[in-house]
Order: C-alpha cells, then structure tokens, then sequence
C-alpha cells in the first residue's frame, strides 16, 4: 500500500510500458497508484489498432488511456468509445517531443499554436457538458521553442476543468536533454488547481522526489518514468520516503528483479515472437544498464544476445554477480 501522500503514476513510454509490462510489474512490485497506456492514435478512421486494442483490452480503475491527436472530432470519438468501454478518465498528449509526431502538430506540436489547441480544448470540454465523457486530463510540456511560452500554456489549461495537469517542466526542443525548469513548473503551480497538478520529470530517487514536495508541497502526485525502468524498485522507495538502495540492489531485491525479468521476457515470447521478445527486453535494458555501472561485461553479453537461451543467461549472470 502507498504511504506516501500523493499519487505515484507510472508514465507511459511508447513501446515500453505496454500491457505486458504493466501487468507484469503490477505483481512484482508495489507503490503505483495509476498507470497510462502509451499514446493511441485516434484520426479518421474512427479506429484503434489491433496493437491498441490490447492496451486497452483490460479495464481497471487505475488505468489511464492516453490519446494522441490534434484534431477534436477524432479525441471526442475516442473518448466515447473509452467511455463505453468503462474508463473513467482519458489523458490528451500534448507532450511527445518526437519529430514525427510533432512535424504534425500532434503531442507538443499542439504547443506551438496556442489559439488551434484552445479551439481544441473548446470543443471537447463542450462535448463533455453534455456528460457523455469521461473525465480529461492532459500530460504536457510547458512550451515549443521557448520558456516564455509556459505562463500563455498554464493560463489557457486554468480555463477548463481538467482532472489532472500532468507537466513535464522542458520545452519539445530540449526532447529530454537539459534539467526540468522548476521555475516554469511554479508558473502552473501558481495558476492550476493543486489538487489537479502532477510533476513529471528526471526523478530518479526518492530524494529528487522529496526536493520537488519540498519546493511545490500542495501538488497532486508524481509521475515517473526513466527512473522507474532503470529501477522498478523506486516507487516503493518512495512510498517509504527513503532511498536506502545505496550503490547496489540487495540479495532479496535482485531475487525479484530476475523473476520480474524472467516472467516479462517469457509473456513477451509467448505474445509476439522470440526475436521481437529479445529486442523489447534489450530496449528495457537500454534503461536498466546505469542501475548496474559496475557490470559492464554482462550489460555487453546482454546486449549481444542472439537467442533466449543466451539472454537469459546473461542476465543471471549479471544479477548474481
């Protein structure tokens, strides 16, 4: 159970924190309060995808769908579908900093023009005053090109009653190179409703989420990202309110790090293919690898895996060293 006072959120990362790996995690560690499907795509077909219909194919109270578009007819069209099928809240991603995404003024490129995304969010907070929607919540960047945008951007989302304001405090031009700018941040803190705020960005240890409820006391709840893949252990760290991992996960931690790891690589093969199971878990690794700074021989061996039976091997081998 979660002991910390606000919401931990596990944020969606596009082909990572699939289904798979949600419910994978779910039963090997503790302390998430809500996940988020990575984005699907609604547009003109007035379809999901096989791949997104799995995302969603499992209705829980702590999963947030998160939609992808610019376009209101297509976002109120998913909202429908979501509704029916039972969630209770849907999340508009204004955040991706992806060039192929943005170049068609889709996630942060919504950013970039203010007066498309406030005729935008017109139209579907009207549609929802019909009560047909689900609740609306938004992840976003606090601008495009520029800092100064942030208070236009934070003045804009105060006008309509979202149920969360997720921030990732950067710009889409510094993708996820730069520190967070908390100064930007304190510019949604000063005009969003708390109970609706949510931080996200580089909290990697629970003490960097302790500096962020230090300086902004009143906000909603956390997402995490990055730092929950390089170690699946930090939400619960953080729901303790202490970081007491040191330079190395311990024997108990480990243990369940490589059931963890066992049981996704093998629900990936079964679902997809063994080769496409090794790349995602190779992906993941990507992550995982500064957690483990002294194992460079088996992170290599990890990466120069060629079957199962030689990744599996080599993260035993790395875990037990």
């Amino acid at each position: 159970m979660n002991r910390f006072s606000l919401s931990v959120e596990m944020a969606p990362m596009e082909g990572i924190t699939t289904a798979v790996y949600r419910r994978v995690y779910r039963k090997w560690f503790e302390g998430i309060d809500r996940t988020y499907t990575p984005f699907l795509v609604a547009n003109r077909t007035h379809k999901f995808k096989t791949r997104e219909k799995k995302e969603i194919e499992v209705c829980s109270p702590d999963l947030v769908p998160q939609i992808l578009t610019n376009q209101a007819e297509h976002f109120i069209w998913a909202a429908h579908e979501l509704h029916k099928a039972g969630f209770g809240e849907i999340n508009l991603n204004a955040g991706c900093p992806s060039a192929t995404v943005t170049t068609k003024r889709k996630g942060a490129g919504m950013l970039d023009d203010i007066r498309a995304l406030k005729s935008f969010l017109d139209e579907i907070f009207s549609e929802k005053e019909k009560g047909d929607l689900p609740e609306i919540s938004i992840k976003t960047r606090v601008g495009f090109s520029s800092y100064l945008e942030a208070e236009d951007i934070a003045d804009l989302y105060a006008k309509y009653p979202f149920s969360r304001v997720i921030v990732h405090p950067r710009i889409r031009d510094d993708f996820y190179n730069n520190v967070p700018n908390t100064e930007a941040f304190g510019i949604f803190y000063d005009r969003i409703p708390h109970e609706a705020l949510v931080f996200n960005g580089d909290l990697k240890t629970a003490e960097d989420v302790r500096k962020i409820c230090d300086e902004f006391p009143e906000i909603s709840g956390i997402m995490i990202g990055r730092g929950l893949l390089a170690d699946p252990f930090l939400p619960e760290r953080i729901c303790a309110g202490a970081d007491p991992r040191g330079d190395d996960f311990s024997d108990r931690e480990k243990k369940i790090l490589l059931s963890f790891l066992e049981e996704l690589y093998e629900d990936y093969e079964r679902e997809l293919s063994e080769a496409t199971a090794i790349i995602k878990m190779k992906e993941l690794w990507n992550f995982m690898a500064v957690s483990f700074p002294d194992n460079k021989k088996q992170l290599k061996a990890i990466s120069k895996s060629r079957n199962g039976s030689e990744y599996k091997t080599a993260v035993r081998n790395g875990l037990r060293s």
